[in-house]
């Protein structure tokens, strides 16, 4: 990023209105993120992610070279923060496509063994799935039983 970005995004910082402190815990980092990450973030929107520790360091490390105003050390505080106050949370009710067999995913999500299979393939090969939408592109993979499965799925 370049000065004139930074600075940019700096003042788009001081100058945004900030919510009320009291939506966010109490803890090491609360006053971080107030800092660094309501000029772009709102604390509602905050309060809802629920990520994995890693996945919470690797947005924050991801947010300082877009121009978040906080030291290395800092955004691990506010990755620790995050990950302790709204952490991600497995409902066992779901499948988890990312962890799943291709099993498990057949018969949660009412889907061939083939269909499953593919899946399986697709993720082995291209990493994580982040959203439902994802499994749309896998060939040979029927969208409209995802379309209808997409509330059994998590990630």
């Amino acid at each position: 990023m370049n000065k004139f970005g930074a600075c940019a995004i700096a003042a788009f910082t001081l100058l945004s209105p900030r919510a009320p402190a009291a939506d966010l815990p109490d803890g090491k980092g609360k006053e971080l993120i107030l800092r660094a990450c309501i000029g772009c973030h709102k604390q509602d929107e905050i309060a809802a992610y629920r990520f994995t520790k890693d996945e919470y360091h690797t947005i924050a490390y991801r947010m300082g070279e877009r121009g978040a105003q906080a030291t290395r050390g800092e955004l691990d505080i506010i990755a620790d923060y995050l990950f302790e106050n709204f952490p991600k949370i497995e409902d066992p009710a779901k499948i988890n496509v990312n962890k799943a067999t291709a099993q498990e995913i057949a018969a949660g999500l009412a889907l061939t063994a083939e269909e499953a299979d593919a899946i399986v393939t697709y993720r082995q090969r291209h990493g994580d799935f982040h959203a439902w939408g994802d499994l749309l592109i896998i060939y040979g993979v029927d969208g409209k039983k995802i379309a209808a499965a997409k509330d059994k799925i998590s990630f």
